[in-house]
Formats: C-alpha cells, sequence, structure tokens
C-alpha cells in the first residue's frame, strides 16, 4: 500500500510544481467516484465496478492536468470467482494498477477533452477521451465512457465453453473532484 501511495505522490509531485499560483487544484472523492467496466461473453453479459479510485486534476483557466489511478483488485463485478479469476488473468500481481494521466485537457463550455496515457497490464496506449463537465461551487463533475480493446493491452482473452470473451470493454466513469 506505501508502494502505491508513494507512487500516486510521485505522479502529483510535478504537477503541482509545473502550474503557478492561480491553478485550482482539485482532489478525486473516493466515495462519490467510481470507475466501471462492462464486458460479455456469448452467454452473458457483465459489470465490474471500482469505487476506490485515486485521483487529483490541476486546472489553470481552461486548461490542466489530471493523474488517475485505479488497484484492480478494487473492481467488483458481484462474483468472487469471476472476481478471482480476472485478478489470475490481469496478472494483478504484477501489474495491480489501471493508470491514467494527461497533461493536455481542453475544456469547454460542458465538455472537457483528455489527451492522455492509460495504462494497463503494463501497456500504455494514447487515448483520447471526452466527458461531460459540469462545475458548480467547489466540485466539478466529469462523467463520460469510452471502449478499449483488450488484446491492445497483451491480455489473452479467456474462454468458456470454447468460446473467448468479448475483445472490447466498455469503461464509463464518473469523477467528483473537490477543491483543496
Amino acid at each position: 500500500m506505501k508502494k502505491h501511495i508513494l507512487f500516486f505522490l510521485m505522479l502529483i509531485v510535478p504537477l503541482i510544481n509545473s502550474f503557478s499560483q492561480d491553478v485550482i487544484k482539485l482532489m478525486l472523492n473516493t466515495e462519490k467516484s467510481f470507475i466501471e467496466y462492462e464486458s460479455k461473453h456469448f452467454l452473458h453479459e457483465w459489470t465490474g465496478k471500482n469505487n476506490k479510485i485515486k485521483g487529483v486534476i490541476f486546472i489553470n483557466n481552461e486548461e490542466g492536468k489530471i493523474a488517475l489511478v485505479a488497484n484492480i483488485i478494487d473492481f467488483d463485478s458481484g462474483i468472487s470467482n469471476r472476481d478471482s479469476n480476472a485478478l489470475r488473468v490481469l496478472d494483478a500481481f504484477k501489474h495491480p494498477q489501471v493508470r491514467f494521466y494527461s497533461d493536455q485537457i481542453i475544456i469547454s463550455d460542458n465538455t472537457i477533452s483528455f489527451d492522455g496515457e492509460l495504462e494497463f497490464h503494463g501497456i500504455k496506449v494514447n487515448k483520447r477521451l471526452d466527458a461531460s463537465y459540469f462545475e458548480e461551487g467547489k466540485t466539478i463533475n466529469i462523467e463520460g465512457n469510452f471502449s478499449i480493446v483488450l488484446t491492445d493491452f497483451d491480455i489473452k482473452l479467456p474462454s468458456l465453453m470454447l468460446k473467448k470473451i468479448d475483445d472490447f470493454a466498455k469503461i464509463s466513469y464518473k469523477l467528483i473532484f473537490e477543491k483543496i
């Protein structure tokens, strides 16, 4: 756990130092935020949810930086056997986290765009994410979704009844940031 906190701090310190005093600094409210994935097999579909993500965002005018991290072990599909198999398939001991970092954020009206790097299963992929953006008082709400191709991250797709799971996973997220 200390290793994960140290990594997170190493990620945000350069963000803090690279901005001026006019920067708005916000921390992710873990209790109100989540990341969810949807996956399917020809026999059934399922959803896994992580309510323990960590994150920080820095906004300067209509630009900013963001860093998010989620532990693979914290995704819950409601079936412990499926979750333990996912930990094995995703090499969770070797690659325990999913990370996203962007220093190219554009905010306009009620939308926000991130050009960043998604790291999953030890593979980094450039990803552009577009989301809804709503600011209220000291809180910023960001909601959106995107898809990933699991084999792009060198994940060997598990099979059931000689049929592999779908190679696409839909990711949805709700991020609630609060000023610190």
